[in-house]
C-alpha cells in the first residue's frame, strides 16, 4: 500500500491504522489480529452501515483462492473475540442471515493521521526588561542580589557540570522492556522443516513468560504470520509493536535437539542475550525451562509461579499436542479436523494432559458458530 493510501479509523476505543497493519484499543495497546482477519476488519470498517454480502467479502479477502465459508465465519467470530464483542451481542459486526455482515459501529476517519504537536510558548522579545535589569545590575539598588544569584549559578555549575559530563559519557539509563515478542523458531537448514515443534516452542515460551506480571506477550495467533524462513526479525517486532524479540533456530536429529536462541532489541536491533542447546530430545521441557528463565534475567523480571508447571512429561504426548496446535491454527475444516485427531492420541497417550483438551475445547466451539455441525452436538 503507497503510503498516500493509507487511512486511520477510530471506532468506540479502538483506532484502527491500515497503512500500518494495527489495531489499538485504549491508550495505544495493540490488539494482535491475524492476517486475514485484519483485513476483514478493514474491509468492514470501510464500508461501515453497509451490508457485505459473504461472497463478497470472501472475494476481496481471498481474490485468488477458493475458500470455505467456515474460514469467513471462524474469522469473523475471531475478530469479535478481539473486539470484545459478546455472543449475539452485535456491537461492532452484525450478522445478517444467509446474507452477510455490517459494521454498525460509529466510524470516524482521521484527515491527519499524524500526531498534532503542540504549540510552543511564544518567547517575548527581549527589549525594554532586558535594558532595565543591564542598569540596575550596572548601578542600581539591586546590583548586590544579582550578584548573589550569579554566584550561586556559577557555584552550582562547578559542582553540577561533571555529574552531568559522566552521565553524558555512561549514556541514558535503559527503558525497561515491558513488551516482548517470541517468534516461531526455523529450521537450521530448510529440508528439515517440522512446523509444529517450531510453533511448538515458541508457543512453549510464550506461555511461561507470560507468567510475569511485568510482561505483556503476544500469543502464538499473533506471531504465527511470521513463520516463513525469510521473515525479517526485526520488521516483526515492529510490526507487532514490542520492544524485544525472542528469536530462534531448532534443529531435530535422532534423539538430539539443537537450539539456539537470541533476545533482541527492536530499537536498535542490539543483542541482550544469545546461547545454544545440544540437548536430548527427551530434555526439551527442561531447555524450555532454562531458556524462559535466561530470557527473564536478562529483563530482570521475575517469572510467575505457573511457568514452573509441565503439563505433562510425556514427550510423544507433548508432540502431539503441538502437531494439534499446528493444524487447528489452520481453520480450515480439513486442518481443524486433523487438529482434533492428534488431540485425541495426546489424550490417550496421557489422559491427565489438561492442554490436549483445551485444544479440543478451541477447535469445537467455533464449529457451534457454523452450519457445519449442529450446535448441540459441538456444546
Amino acid at each position: 500500500m503507497n503510503e498516500s493510501e493509507k487511512h486511520i479509523y477510530e471506532f468506540e476505543q479502538f483506532r484502527l491504522d491500515e497503512g500500518k497493519r494495527l489495531l489499538f484499543i485504549g491508550e495505544g495497546e495493540n490488539v494482535p489480529l491475524m492476517p486475514k482477519a485484519f483485513d476483514i476488519l478493514v474491509y468492514l470498517v470501510r464500508n461501515a452501515g453497509k451490508l457485505i454480502e459473504k461472497d463478497e467479502l470472501m472475494s476481496a479477502i481471498w481474490p485468488d483462492t477458493i475458500v470455505e465459508e467456515n474460514n469467513l465465519t471462524q474469522n469473523i467470530s475471531a475478530l469479535r473475540r478481539e473486539l470484545g464483542e459478546k455472543h449475539r451481542e452485535n456491537r461492532f459486526i452484525a450478522t445478517v442471515p444467509g446474507r452477510g455482515y455490517k459494521f454498525v459501529a460509529d466510524v470516524r476517519e482521521l484527515s491527519d493521521p499524524d500526531p498534532v504537536t503542540p504549540e510552543g510558548t511564544t518567547i517575548e522579545p527581549e527589549s525594554k526588561n532586558a535594558v532595565d535589569v543591564g542598569h540596575e545590575f550596572l548601578g542600581g539598588p539591586r546590583a548586590r542580589r544579582w550578584l548573589i544569584a550569579a554566584g550561586i549559578v556559577a557555584a552550582a555549575a562547578l559542582v553540577f557540570t561533571p555529574i552531568y559530563w559522566r552521565n553524558e559519557i555512561a549514556g541514558p539509563t535503559p527503558t525497561p522492556i515491558r513488551r516482548i515478542a517470541v517468534l516461531p523458531f526455523k529450521p537450521l537448514m530448510a529440508e528439515d522443516r517440522n512446523e509444529s515443534m517450531e510453533l511448538g516452542m515458541a508457543d512453549s515460551l510464550i506461555a511461561k513468560l507470560s507468567s510475569s506480571e511485568n510482561l505483556i506477550v503476544p500469543p502464538l495467533s499473533a506471531v504465527r504470520r511470521f513463520s516463513a524462513l525469510d521473515d525479517d526479525s526485526m520488521g516483526a517486532g515492529r510490526a507487532l509493536a514490542v520492544e524485544a524479540i525472542v528469536d530462534g533456530s531448532i534443529q531435530i536429529s535422532g534423539d538430539r535437539i539443537r537450539i539456539s536462541v537470541k533476545l533482541l532489541r527492536v530499537g536498535d536491533g542490539k543483542q541482550l542475550w544469545s546461547e545454544q542447546f545440544d540437548e536430548k530430545f527427551t530434555d526439551i521441557f527442561t531447555v524450555q525451562d532454562s531458556i524462559s528463565e535466561r530470557v527473564a534475567a536478562a529483563l530482570k523480571i521475575q517469572l510467575g509461579g505457573k511457568d514452573k508447571k509441565r503439563y505433562t512429561e510425556n514427550v510423544e504426548a507433548y508432540e502431539l499436542y503441538m502437531k494439534g496446535r499446528y493444524h487447528a491454527l489452520n481453520l480450515t475444516r480439513a486442518e481443524t479436523d486433523k487438529g482434533i485427531a492428534y488431540f485425541q492420541q495426546a489424550i490417550e497417550l496421557d489422559p491427565n494432559y489438561a492442554l490436549a483438551y483445551v485444544g479440543l475445547t478451541e477447535v469445537y466451539l467455533p464449529m457451534a458458530l457454523t452450519s457445519d455441525v449442529p450446535s448441540w452436538e459441538v456444546m
